[in-house]
């Protein structure tokens, strides 16, 4: 009776002892199901995966069934959990064979759209660059002939003359397409991978676009509160920004004499630029994507504001329409303060007159340079145009 007990309990303590020694690799196997459903290993590499730890398995378990006539004498029993642990371990060895090679694919997959993608990009980017030399050199330089030619024209006119009032739709087209051309090309430009902002001085670049206003309109009354030591995280494409807000606000102005105000306010991370008009306000129904790209054409503001966010998102900027109403509306600029001094280079670049603009050199450069404030209202008639195919 003792040595019956005895070699029950060897036989207990062995059974016991294998489903031990297999209970890791059957855990093993729970978890990494659990890991693979919540993985980024797409699906449909699942029934390979599934293949690798059956062929694990079985593949092992045959190694084993061949070795086991070599040591008949063992109880039956202890053969079926030899069985057990060789399946275990065999598929839990194919499990993770199947999920590094899953994985393997996965990256290579990547690795080829990643390089689909950059030879595309590169693609497109050639064909960006085309098309902008196209508009620049082309098409541009056309329409400022036209405009040219035309503002010669009209020199030539009195407003009575049947003609006139042709010539100026004819200018105001010209003026049109070579913003719309210009905007564009900025649009083409924001599309770079990463812009390359520094220290830019504020105050010439909005004096810059305040002097282009005043040569585009007639009657058009400016007052400007801009401090000279103002400077901000921007790159060349800054005057376009406020360019565009600045004639929004006087093209969907319906008075005789528009005004435009803008006001400048620091704080210690943000410098905040208040433009101010006082038009009839901007409808409920154009505010919620008045800066979003307007491809049916609902409204009439063209892609200028969508490019103005363009701008903002790129030097991590903000704007806004704070104030709206029948008596007039403001939008506001946030741009990210510089930390640094102005860099003069970028200044003088940034607040150059745009060539296409046709500004008027005569101004007085000390009433505009070392004021910190400006208010004037301008009256004059056009001046003719010569006509230019230089737009670089």
């Amino acid at each position: 009776m003792g040595v019956e007990l005895l070699i029950i309990g060897n036989i207990t303590w062995q059974v016991l002892l294998g489903a031990a020694s297999v209970f890791p690799f059957k855990l093993g196997l729970v978890a990494g199901g659990l890991w693979l459903y919540r993985s980024d290993i797409g699906t449909e590499r699942w029934p390979r995966i599934g293949g690798w730890t059956v062929a694990g398995g079985a593949g092992f378990l045959v190694v084993n069934l061949m070795t086991m006539p070599l040591t008949p004498d063992l109880p039956t029993i202890w053969f079926v959990a030899w069985a057990r642990w060789s399946i275990s371990i065999g598929s839990a060895v194919g499990f993770a064979i199947g999920t590094i090679e899953a994985r393997s694919i996965e990256r290579a997959v990547a690795a080829e759209q990643a390089a689909v993608s950059a030879r595309y990009l590169e693609y497109q980017r050639e064909w960006l660059d085309y098309l902008n030399a196209v508009l620049r050199h082309e098409v541009l330089n056309n329409a400022n002939v036209i405009g040219g030619y035309t503002a010669l024209l009209l020199e030539e006119r009195e407003e009575s003359d049947p003609d006139y009032a042709h010539l100026r739709t004819i200018e105001r087209q010209s003026r049109e397409m070579t913003h719309v051309i210009r905007d564009v090309r900025t649009l083409l430009e924001t599309l770079d991978d990463g812009p390359t902002v520094e220290s830019t001085a504020l105050a010439p670049v909005l004096r810059g676009e305040l002097d282009a206003l005043d040569d585009q309109f007639d009657e058009v009354r400016i007052d400007a509160e801009i401090p000279n030591d103002v400077t901000v995280e921007a790159d060349d494409l800054l005057p376009r920004l406020f360019s565009n807000l600045l004639t929004n606000a006087v093209e969907h102005n319906d008075s005789s004499s528009p005004l435009v105000r803008v006001t400048v306010e620091r704080t210690d991370e943000t410098v905040r630029v208040r433009i101010e008009d006082d038009g009839p306000g901007i409808p409920d129904d154009e505010l919620e994507d008045l800066f979003e790209r307007d491809d049916d054409r609902r409204h009439d503001h063209g892609i200028g504001l969508y490019i103005v966010r363009r701008l903002t998102d790129r030097y991590r900027g903000r704007v806004e329409v704070t104030e709206t109403g029948p008596d007039g509306t403001v939008i506001t600029v946030e741009l990210p303060r510089a930390r640094e001094g102005p860099d003069l280079d970028r200044s003088n670049r940034s607040s150059s007159p745009d060539p296409n603009r046709n500004a008027d050199s005569s101004r007085d450069p000390e009433a505009e340079r070392t004021a910190g404030s400006r208010s004037t209202a301008v009256t004059r008639s056009a001046s003719p145009t010569p006509p230019s195919t230089d737009t670089d």
